[in-house]
């Protein structure tokens, strides 16, 4: 075989495999300090997360930045995106796409005034009276709802949320608690005017079109043995500090 025919085979055969690793199109919520963007590049710690867990199977991807929740279901419906990363699972998202194992856990938590002493999240009494929010379009106003509080109008913009307790539209808002203490620093506000109060903890993890899974049925067990060992490489790092 000439030398030619060689690199001729060769070439054809690793045009091939890039052509075979298409590029995966992911949505990602403006969701800091998981998932953002600074300068129109990608932040977070669930961005830094997902990075990792691609390039671990070789994974080209290309991210889009949508300001909510309810965007990127919306575009995962009309079939514009393959998957979005990272949500918390829901009926409504389960029937367009498939949740992941794990990335990382993200902990509700309830945001109220200080001032306001007379407030108790655990109790009954908040639960049918206290006026509440959330982002709009989220798994966390939806759960709101469903559990029965008294949910007033919310803002699609996660950073708006603080507005409407401090102008005291609200009694008190739900939201990631790494979320909150991230947009009091944006703000340089003490987070010592706020009392703070976990509700609970909750997977957060990637979630992959139903239609992409259809062309490539193996991909969702290669993408959680990824995400295993990217807990295990978490997990020992984190114990050897």
């Amino acid at each position: 075989m000439s030398k030619f025919l060689l690199s001729f085979i060769l070439w054809l055969a690793c045009t091939h495999h890039v052509s075979a690793q298409h590029s995966l199109r992911f949505l990602m919520p403006d969701y800091p300090p998981y998932t953002y963007q600074v300068s129109g590049q990608n932040q977070g710690l669930g961005y830094e997360a997902v990075a990792a867990i691609m390039a671990d199977i070789q994974q080209p991807f290309s991210v889009q930045l949508v300001p909510h929740f309810g965007h990127a279901v919306s575009d995962m419906q009309r079939g514009v995106a393959d998957g979005f990363f990272l949500a918390t699972e829901s009926a409504e998202r389960n029937q367009v796409a498939e949740f992941s194992e794990p990335v990382l856990m993200i902990e509700w938590t309830w945001v109220w005034l200080k001032q306001r002493t007379d407030l108790v999240p655990d109790s009954s009494h908040f639960k049918h009276n206290a006026q509440v929010s959330a982002q709009s379009n989220s798994n966390i106003h939806r759960w709101l709802e469903e559990h029965h509080y008294q949910v007033t109008a919310g803002t699609t913009d996660i950073r708006g949320l603080l507005n409407l307790l401090n102008y005291k539209r609200v009694d008190a808002i739900l939201l990631p608690e790494l979320t909150v203490n991230t947009l009091l620093a944006e703000r340089a506000v003490d987070a010592d005017l706020y009392s703070f109060q976990q509700e609970i903890s909750l997977p957060f993890a990637i979630y992959i079109n139903k239609n992409y899974l259809k062309k490539h049925p193996h991909f969702m067990q290669k993408l959680n043995a990824a995400i295993g060992r990217y807990q295990h490489k978490a997990t020992a790092n984190n114990t050897q500090s």
